[in-house]
């Protein structure tokens, strides 16, 4: 008698069966648990405004208490900031964008740049893809950042968009005195959602 180690074809083929029919049980499990990535990079951003807003606006050399009015980002006076000057409307873009990590340093803080479209350039981009159109203001009143969490790649839509079903840009609104707060849909569901990233 021989002693044979090998499996017959018929074993080989109901292993086969049982591994596709547990493949295509946890298939759709495992694919809802992938994490969102349009809303992570928001989440992301949106903490890298809060954070560079607080430190423009809370900082005395940056944004001085002016005398009137002027209680923050709205005070738009010239000040110097590592060996460069800023001051006017473009004084907080460029303020902004020097305490992140751009690429190239290529900086387009000017009037009509701030709205995405397919023919503007950003503002700037970060290191981490995500592009900035920032105000070109005097921060006479509450204004926002638009970010395009995944740059040039499509769909280039907000959720507010009517057939926008995964939005990839969001608007983040800001005071002049540097509080900070969203208004559209996704970005409060974003924002508010603790859970895994789903």
């Amino acid at each position: 008698m021989r002693n044979n180690k090998a499996f017959t074809l018929a074993e080989v083929m109901i292993t086969m069966a049982i591994l596709g029919i547990l493949a295509s049980i946890l298939l759709p499990a495992v694919s809802k648990v992938r994490p969102n990535e349009n809303k992570a990079l928001f989440k992301k951003a949106y903490y890298v405004a809060e954070r560079m807003v607080s430190e423009l606006v809370n900082d005395e050399t940056l944004y001085p208490i002016g005398e009137g009015t002027s209680v923050g980002l709205d005070n738009v006076s010239e000040v110097e900031y590592n060996d460069e000057l800023y001051s006017g409307s473009d004084k907080f873009c460029k303020l902004f964008a020097a305490k992140v990590n751009t690429i190239n340093n290529n900086i387009s803080c000017v009037a009509g740049s701030r709205v995405p479209t397919d023919s503007n350039v950003p503002s700037f981009v970060t290191t981490d893809g995500i592009s900035w159109y920032m105000p070109y203001t005097d921060f006479d009143s509450d204004k926002s950042i638009i970010v395009d969490v995944n740059g040039d790649r499509k769909p280039n839509c907000s959720y507010s968009a009517t057939d926008c079903h995964s939005p990839d840009r969001f608007e983040i609104f800001i005071q002049p005195d540097g509080k900070m707060y969203v208004t559209g849909v996704k970005e409060k569901e974003y924002l508010s959602s603790n859970k895994s990233m789903q």
